[in-house]
């Protein structure tokens, strides 16, 4: 009896083992290798991300609203829960910087609780070194936000005043330093052309966008590059040409 006794616990401590080597690999493979009481925060705040992000897509809400929710829930941000769900130190630390311009890399959040594996927003993190930007650009029927997880960037925005063949006429409306934790967003109709530039060693920026914003807008989403420092016009206006993303990245990257 005390040797069928003694196979029971064997059998049961070798179980566990099992089990626990089987629940550290799935732990690295889906990056949530820390504390319990981190994910609840991120995964909330990610489906709460989803969701607003759902309501523009869907247009329940306009693209300017979308960025005001979009702005409180980045003001909301645990950076910290945030960057180990990430697992920014392993990412930061593998990444090969570009000579020009940002290296985007993807984001997998398959894991998160309750989190459509549909997600509607897009995602990547921009990494860059010092002096190499996320070249200057605007959107066509897009909205868009970044939240800096590390480093100190330059960042500018443009409102795109007129839209033409050629150009864009925009007006400064952003320019200043932002830190990690610090946030900005863009649209159609605010803030649309946006160029950040690493100021520190290096930097690296939590990008989320979603298309098809705007139903006014037949042009399909994407990006349109420009050289902001184009012809200066009365009012504070720029005459910006539009470019190629050969072009800007020569310029500005």
């Amino acid at each position: 009896m005390a040797d069928q006794e003694l196979s029971r616990r064997d059998f049961t401590r070798h179980a566990l083992q099992s089990l626990t080597a089987v629940a550290l690999l799935e732990g690295l493979a889906s990056r949530r290798l820390f504390g319990a009481d981190v994910q609840p925060v991120v995964d909330s705040w990610l489906n709460e991300l989803n969701q607003i992000s759902k309501e523009v897509a869907d247009h329940k809400v306009k693209d300017v609203e979308f960025q005001t929710s979009l702005e409180g829930l980045y003001r909301r941000v645990n950076l910290e829960s945030l960057l180990k769900n990430l697992d920014f130190d392993r990412i930061a630390k593998d990444v090969n910087m570009p000579d020009h311009g940002a290296k985007s890399l993807p984001v997998d959040f398959k894991s998160v609780q309750g989190l459509s594996t549909s997600a509607v927003f897009g995602r990547q993190i921009f990494a860059m070194k010092k002096g190499r930007s996320v070249v200057p650009h605007g959107h066509d029927n897009m909205a868009t936000g970044f939240l800096v997880l590390k480093g100190n960037l330059r960042g500018r925005h443009y409102d795109r005043v007129e839209d033409h063949k050629s150009h864009y006429i925009i007006k400064p409306t952003v320019d200043r330093s932002f830190a990690p934790g610090e946030f900005s967003t863009i649209s159609d109709h605010k803030d649309n052309v946006h160029w950040f530039t690493a100021e520190s060693e290096t930097a690296f920026i939590f990008n989320i966008h979603v298309n098809n914003t705007d139903p006014s807008n037949p042009k399909p989403p994407g990006r349109v590059y420009i050289d902001p420092m184009g012809e200066k016009l009365a009012g504070g206006l720029i005459k910006a040409p539009k470019i190629t993303y050969g072009k800007v990245n020569q310029l500005y990257g």
